[in-house]
């Protein structure tokens, strides 16, 4: 007999036999378990990161394999303190950073006998506070940056355009808690990130793409939450202390995810990387609300990014 036929014929004495019936019956009512979100933890693997300290007396960006890597320097300004950074999306060795109590933004260019000599590629009027590379809609990459003063007024996100730079976002004082000091970070789907920085507690707000609505998604009360990135849908952020967290925006979980007993202030974290395919990297929307200061051009670009 073939085997097929013999399959038949057994299936059929099975249905027939009414033990076998009624746990068919049973089973079909049987409820079905499903694994939601949150119900069970899930281990996700280590990336490495890069993250900046703004403590050290001449700023460096260091790079850590591991959550419990040593110190591991990868750049070193000639002077000055460094707070924030961003490696360019398309060309990952191409460094750009601020130190946040100066007026520049500077650049330098890993080559293969090491890093070109400290460039400044773009002056502001007033302090950097923050910056960070994104698409716009039409795929055009630009650098934005950030100018705040904590409490004492309204901020503004800006992005460079050739020769000058034009306010792309105003931050309201009145929509974050009364208090910015000047850290933000684009999602894959156009969301913007702001973080509170140098203060406890310190929350983390997303203004959605399109709409402009503002909506406070995490607080921590036990640590201040300055540069932040995303990154796959999770945020990294420094504490400003010897910790980087890394959180789920979603469900609000958040993970310790390196710790550095020798750092004195995690100012900004970052990921080395290309970042170009539409849908998984960094994008700058529009938020409804237009910048209300004014769009004269602001100083000049020294280089071309």
């Amino acid at each position: 007999m073939n085997r097929p036929l013999t399959a038949a014929i057994l299936a059929l004495f099975l249905l027939a036999s009414p033990i076998f019936a009624a746990d068919a019956a049973s089973a079909q009512k049987m409820p079905v378990l499903e694994m939601k979100p949150g119900t069970m933890e899930v281990m996700e693997r280590f990336l490495p990161i890069y993250y900046a300290d703004g403590g050290d007396p001449k700023g460096s960006i260091y790079h850590a394999a591991s959550s419990t890597s040593p110190d591991n320097v990868i750049y070193t300004r000639p002077s000055e303190r460094l707070y924030s950074f961003a490696f360019h999306p398309g060309v990952p060795e191409k460094l750009y950073y601020a130190n946040a109590n100066e007026y520049n933004i500077y650049r330098s260019d890993e080559t293969g006998s090491g890093w070109s000599a400290e460039s400044v590629f773009f002056t502001h009027r007033t302090y950097v506070r923050d910056i960070a590379f994104a698409f716009d809609r039409r795929g055009e990459l630009g650098l934005y940056f950030s100018e705040a003063t904590g409490a004492g007024g309204d901020g503004t996100i800006y992005r460079i355009d050739g020769a000058s730079a034009t306010p792309f976002y105003t931050v309201r004082l009145a929509d974050v808690d009364g208090f910015w000091s000047g850290h933000f970070a684009f999602d894959y789907e156009g969301n913007l990130y702001l973080s509170s920085g140098n203060r406890v507690p310190a929350s983390i707000y997303q203004v959605a793409a399109g709409t402009g609505a503002v909506t406070r998604i995490f607080e921590s009360r036990d640590s201040s939450i300055a540069g932040l990135v995303y990154r796959d849908g999770r945020l990294y952020y420094a504490d400003w202390r010897q910790n980087i967290y890394r959180l789920d925006p979603a469900s609000g979980t958040r993970t310790l995810y390196y710790t550095n007993p020798a750092r004195v202030w995690l100012s900004d974290v970052g990921f080395k990387e290309r970042r170009e395919a539409a849908g998984s990297r960094p994008t700058a929307a529009s938020y409804l609300r237009l910048a209300t200061i004014p769009t004269a051009p602001v100083q000049k670009v020294l280089t071309p990014i």
